[in-house]
């Protein structure tokens, strides 16, 4: 496609020295990932990630056979996943895809698409380069909604949009599905590739959003995070009997499937 469209809101530039350390999954984990996104991909698979920031979901589907190559906008993202050894990279615009229409067997998203204001122009690119046939596979961290994680996330970001409504994410699951119905997916399906156990107090959880590892707190001048991270406090406060017990909760990765539909 040729037309000239905006980039990422948000540079991941910043936080590339550091992504690894809060982002990546146990190794038993990414085990379990690889295989479950290539079983979705099909046998020696052309996988193309959108974002593929660090390759830290790319290596392990390409260590369980398929061929994977990724684009991301961020420079210092993908010279993290060069130094991993991931050669396949391309630094590129998720709007202006280089690559020939229908000319890969599954597409890979993971943590990305609410990072672009005009997502739905990034699906339908995606769905342009993805041959029929093909899966678009969506990748997503679920967090047991009564742990302390989900429950302060959800604190800071209703405190967000109350504080600063244009900031509300543009797109969310549903309007994902529904956009990808209308480019000629069929409607998805969602596979569990693992399933684990994670442990962190409310005041680390805090901690780290006050130090804005979170993507969420990217975009927020320093008056409206404190301010946010205030709320977050007094709910924890009033929620946990002391902020340095760790609670334990259950994560999940999650796959949603979606398959192009031929001619």
């Amino acid at each position: 496609m040729t037309q000239t469209l905006p980039q990422q809101r948000y540079s991941f530039d910043r936080i590339a020295y550091a992504y690894d350390d809060f982002s990546s999954h146990p190794a038993e984990v990414a085990a379990q990932i690889g295989p479950a996104i290539a079983m979705a991909s099909g046998h020696n698979a052309l996988v193309l990630e959108l974002g593929i920031g660090t390759a830290r979901i790319a290596q392990p589907v390409a260590d369980a056979g398929c061929r994977v190559v990724g684009i991301d906008l961020a420079i210092e993202m993908l010279r993290k996943a060069q130094q991993k050894g991931f050669e396949r990279l391309v630094r590129g615009n998720l709007l202006q895809l280089p690559l020939r229409d229908s000319s890969v067997d599954a597409v890979l998203v993971v943590h990305v698409l609410h990072h672009i204001p005009d997502w739905r122009a990034a699906l339908a690119e995606a769905m342009l380069v993805l041959r029929p046939g093909g899966v678009l596979i969506q990748g997503n961290d679920w967090l047991d909604p009564q742990s302390c994680v989900r429950r302060m996330r959800g604190v800071l970001r209703q405190a967000v949009i109350d504080l600063k409504p244009s900031l509300k994410p543009p797109g969310a699951g549903a309007a994902f599905t529904q956009a990808l119905a209308h480019l000629g997916g069929d409607g998805g399906h969602e596979v569990i590739a693992a399933s684990w156990y994670n442990r962190i107090s409310p005041a680390d959880l805090l901690a780290r959003m006050a130090s804005r590892v979170h993507q969420e707190t990217w975009p927020l001048d320093d008056q409206l995070l404190a301010a946010a991270l205030d709320r977050v406090r007094g709910f924890a406060e009033q929620e946990y009997a002391d902020l340095n017990t760790e609670q334990e909760f259950e994560r999940r990765f999650v796959l949603t499937i979606t398959r192009k539909a031929f001619a």
